[in-house]
């Protein structure tokens, strides 16, 4: 950590497959997902009205098989989209201060205000934040940020 309070980290591969596979369960465990599957599974048995036994082994391999597309997709999604933001080799830098977040890395830098963000979440090596009045996000590795860290981003996240 520097004297400003930045601190940096170097991005290894194996971050890289931590974070995809931490974001993506951060992603796919939302009440949206989980609404979105319990509907298509529903639709899948509505659809296909399962009276004989070739409809029922339909149904018991048409919803694990969705599910599976979409967990894969979502990975697959998420991986591509780290291994441009966070390079192997790459340093990514991050500073908390009490009303903004200043991040840095191969994409370029930014100070963004807390209150842009509407909600953090953490799993694991990655860290989220989704930004107020959309639906795009900024993940960062969470080793950038102390437990402090996050108690400040966490208060400027219900501040806004």
């Amino acid at each position: 950590m520097t004297e400003d309070g930045t601190r940096a980290i170097t991005v290894t591969p194996q971050l890289v497959r931590d974070m995809t596979r931490d974001v993506a369960t951060l992603l796919l465990r939302t009440w949206q997902t989980l609404a979105l599957w319990g509907a298509l599974g529903l639709a899948i048995v509505v659809a296909t009205r399962p009276t004989d036994a070739f409809g029922a082994v339909v149904v018991c391999v048409a919803v694990p098989a969705v599910a599976l597309a979409t967990i894969l997709g979502t990975r697959r999604s998420v991986r591509r989209a780290l291994s441009v933001a966070f390079a192997p080799g790459a340093t990514v830098e991050a500073r908390v201060e009490p009303d903004a977040l200043c991040t840095s890395g191969v994409l370029g830098s930014s100070q963004t205000s807390l209150t842009a963000y509407r909600e953090l979440r953490v799993r694991g090596s990655a860290a989220v934040l989704r930004l107020r009045g959309s639906r795009a996000f900024v993940v960062l590795p969470s080793s950038l940020f102390t437990d402090e860290d996050l108690a400040v981003l966490r208060e400027g996240v219900t501040r806004g």
